[in-house]
């Protein structure tokens, strides 16, 4: 401003326009120091209490207050008093995640990178990231969404359409509440990178967010109550210019769920190999199918370097063995459910039994039908004989019973006895060993595996290595008989000769394990799209004043109407006429493979809006085919 006294004059005049609705017109603010001489020497504040030198700089703070009402008003108020009392220093919320959005035939994918979850906060001086929220709205600023409200009415918290967050044990609310209400923390579901929304409908405009959350923070003061600072969320901006064209933050997308083009043929993944016998298993999952590459072939290794190939926690690395590219490299199995980055299209989730234990629900008698109580584990009676020498063992096994005397000899059950000659065959099935070896604790000295004796299964001192000595020995899973006591005597069946029980295992990813597979890219078929001419329609049909995906607006007059043609070839000419034959307009459809939809404004080739009625499309597909149809447009 080039006359600052003469523009004081002027708007400090101004009306109060106060209890006015100001629509349409532009929020202008002016602000002012108070008032001081400027006499060319040094000036004395009366704010600071200091001088202050010829050609200093001051800078001030401003806040833009609004409220639902006055008290609403009053507490943003405090809270912004907060803030300048702090010098603006308060815990910030991570980095945004950067999304991506692909349109499918009704559903939607997002994907999204992990540096939110690398957010170093300066003030809590620690990652503190906890998780991710998904919201989704039919409107840009997501206020549909906003329908959780704190003590005193007002929309605070929006609700997600899915949530992923940490598990580290820190779930449920969190203490600290926002006027009275408080921001739920998750519920150690795992972090996804991915989420597949199918709960949609084709040609409406969906907008979606991904934040990113934190812990927030919370201590107890001497007096025993809780203080701290409530969880600090990513903002989700969708920014709108007069022409109403969205314009998308880096965690925000516009997206229109759409059916393909006639004769589409979906990517997919084919020959499934995996060759070891871990109990984990790989979901592929493809995300983004205009990146999956035709016929190439992809390796997944585990590698760890564990003795018995136990590890919980192997590390992985991902090939594409027809380019030679390294895709990803030593990343390691953290939880239960692991996914993997997006690469060429597709993510991977990785479920793994990070724990060598019994699978209880697997295991069992295979043959025969005894009623005994069969214990498998750790007989806990014979404990303090194996200390230190216990391992759980990554193999299933059976346990055969054999006539008297024609089972294997036993290794010793301490340093100082004899083998036994007993009734048990002991058969690895995981490593194919026939006669593996065992520790008989036969307490009444039949020789014979009854109620009350204990088989252990023991090895040498790695994977399918046998014990030579008690000080190389290492012993892994038991199996005891006991007589269910519930059971009247005449009823119980002991086990017999010839009975065989199964021990299952859940086994991790061992060493030098992998997984293959190939990937079909997608592709499109002449003849299907000559088949899925017969598919063309218009949506909706009739058109009764609106459709569903027209979108609100606050503009006066009718607003932006529209239908859409759908499963079209993706090269194709549409022709509309009356129903007398009156040529209405052309449209020209020019897509990618995956797109078989064309929206229509219902206006005519003049540009003036079409009368109701009923109306005949043709379309027509060079080296396809042609298709006419009918719809209608009703007041």
């Amino acid at each position: 401003m080039n006359n600052d006294e003469n523009n004081w004059d002027a708007l400090s005049n101004l009306p109060s326009p106060h209890g006015q609705s100001l629509l349409g017109v532009n929020l202008g603010n002016y602000f002012s120091s108070y008032l001081f001489t400027m006499n060319g020497r040094n000036t004395y504040s009366n704010i600071s209490g200091e001088m202050q030198k010829t050609g200093e700089s001051q800078g001030f703070s401003m806040a833009l207050l609004f409220g639902i009402d006055k008290n609403d008003l009053f507490r943003r108020k405090k809270t912004i008093q907060q803030i300048y009392n702090a010098n603006y220093r308060f815990a910030k919320p991570p980095d945004k995640p950067i999304i991506k959005a692909i349109a499918g035939d009704r559903k939607v994918v997002l994907y999204w990178d992990d540096r939110a979850e690398k957010t170093f906060d300066a003030f809590y001086q620690r990652v503190n990231f906890e998780g991710y929220r998904i919201y989704r709205s039919t409107e840009s600023s997501f206020i549909e969404d906003k329908i959780i409200t704190d003590a005193f009415g007002k929309p605070t918290f929006r609700k997600p359409i899915a949530q992923f967050d940490l598990i580290d044990g820190v779930t449920g609310f969190h203490p600290i509440d926002i006027n009275g209400i408080k921001f739920y923390l998750g519920d150690d579901s795992g972090l996804k990178h991915s989420f597949v929304d199918t709960t949609v409908q084709n040609g409406q405009t969906y907008y979606y967010a991904v934040s990113a959350y934190d812990k927030g923070f919370v201590t107890n003061t001497v007096l025993g109550n809780l203080e701290g600072i409530p969880p600090s969320e990513t903002t989700t901006i969708l920014r709108s210019d007069i022409n109403g064209k969205i314009t998308p933050d880096i965690n925000t997308a516009v997206v229109t769920p759409r059916a393909p083009s006639a004769g589409y043929i979906s990517p997919g993944i084919t020959d499934v190999f995996a060759s070891g016998p871990s109990t984990g298993k790989i979901d592929i999952q493809i995300l983004n199918p205009d990146l999956i590459k035709n016929n190439n072939s992809y390796r997944l290794t585990f590698l760890e370097n564990t003795l018995f190939h136990n590890a919980h926690h192997p590390s992985y690395l991902f090939l594409n063995m027809t380019t030679g590219d390294t895709l990803i490299s030593g990343s390691e199995i953290k939880s239960i459910d692991n996914q993997t980055p997006i690469t060429e299209g597709f993510i991977m989730d990785i479920y793994a039994d990070t724990a060598v234990v019994i699978d209880y629900d697997k295991s069992g008698w295979v043959k025969g039908n005894s009623n005994y109580i069969v214990n498998v584990g750790f007989d806990s009676r014979f404990a303090s004989a194996y200390n230190g020498k216990r391992v759980d063992y990554p193999a299933d096994f059976e346990i055969q019973l054999k006539n008297p005397g024609e089972g294997d000899l036993s290794f010793p059950a301490t340093g100082f006895s004899q083998p036994i000659q007993s009734n048990v065959v002991v058969k690895n099935l995981t490593e194919e060993i026939d006669h593996f070896q065992f520790i008989f604790r036969d307490e009444n000295h039949d020789e014979i595996f009854n109620a009350g004796d204990a088989i252990f299964l023991v090895s040498g001192d790695s994977l399918g290595k046998e014990a030579t000595n008690f000080g190389n020995l290492k012993v892994s899973w038991s199996i005891s008989f006991v007589k269910d006591t519930t059971i009247e005597e005449q009823n119980q069946r002991p086990p017999q000769i010839g009975d065989v029980y199964r021990i299952v295992t859940k086994k991790p990813f061992r060493n030098g394990e992998f997984f293959e597979f190939k990937t079909k890219g997608e592709e499109l078929s002449i003849d299907k799209a000559k088949i899925d001419l017969d598919k063309i329609a218009v949506v909706p049909n009739p058109y009764v004043g609106a459709a569903s995906w027209e979108p609100l607006t606050n503009v006066v007059g009718r607003g932006e109407r529209k239908i859409y043609f759908i499963h079209l070839p993706y090269e194709c000419t549409i022709r509309i006429y009356t129903i007398s034959g009156v040529h209405v307009k052309t449209l020209q459809h020019n897509s990618t493979i995956d797109d078989g939809q064309e929206p229509w404004d219902l206006t005519s080739k003049d540009g003036m809006a079409v009368a109701f009625g009923i109306y005949v499309f043709q379309v027509h597909a060079p080296g396809i085919g042609d298709k006419i149809g009918r719809f209608a447009i009703v007041k």
